[in-house]
C-alpha cells in the first residue's frame, strides 16, 4: 500500500487531521491531563484546577496537596495556529497534488468540456408566428410618483 498524499481520499485526508490533532493533545496536553487527572481524584479538598483566560492569554494551573503541579499558559493566537494552522497547510498540499480523473480526449473536438446537442424543445413550447405577442416599437413612458 503506497502512502502517497497523490492517491489520498477525503477519508485520508480526515484521518489524517484526526491523527494530528490527537498527537497534539497527547504530546501538548498530555502532562496537564494526567496533573488534572491526579488532582481531581485525590480526597475533598486536596486537590484544584483553575482555568481562565486574561489578556488573550489561556492560564491553566493545577494544584494536589496545596502544591502547583503543573501551570501552562498559551496565547489563544498561538493556540488557535497550532490546531488550525497544520490541517489547513495539509489540506492545501493535498488539493495541489492530488490526482484528478482524466477528462476523455475527443478525437478533433476543440470544445471537450462542451454539453453534447439533445434535444429541442418540445411542440407545445414551440410559439408559432401568430402567436407572439409584438413589443410596442414606441417610446415606454414610466408613470412618476
Amino acid at each position: 500500500m503506497e502512502l502517497s498524499m497523490r492517491r489520498w481520499k477525503t477519508g485520508q485526508l480526515l484521518l489524517g487531521w484526526g491523527a494530528y490533532w490527537a498527537g497534539l493533545i497527547g504530546i501538548a496536553a498530555g502532562p496537564a491531563i494526567r496533573a488534572t487527572w491526579h488532582a481531581t481524584h485525590l480526597p475533598d479538598g486536596h486537590g484544584s484546577v483553575n482555568a481562565g483566560i486574561n489578556d488573550g492569554v489561556l492560564k491553566y494551573e493545577v494544584i494536589a496537596e496545596g502544591v502547583k503541579t503543573w501551570v501552562g499558559t498559551v496565547p489563544l493566537s498561538t493556540m488557535f495556529l497550532w490546531l488550525i494552522g497544520p490541517p489547513l497547510l495539509l489540506w492545501l498540499v493535498w488539493l495541489l497534488v492530488r490526482e484528478r480523473p482524466a477528462i476523455p480526449q475527443a478525437a478533433g473536438n476543440a470544445d471537450v468540456e462542451a454539453l453534447p446537442a439533445g434535444t429541442g424543445p418540445a411542440s407545445e413550447w414551440r410559439v408559432n408566428q401568430h402567436e407572439r405577442v409584438h413589443a410596442d416599437r414606441g417610446r415606454v413612458r414610466t408613470p412618476n410618483p
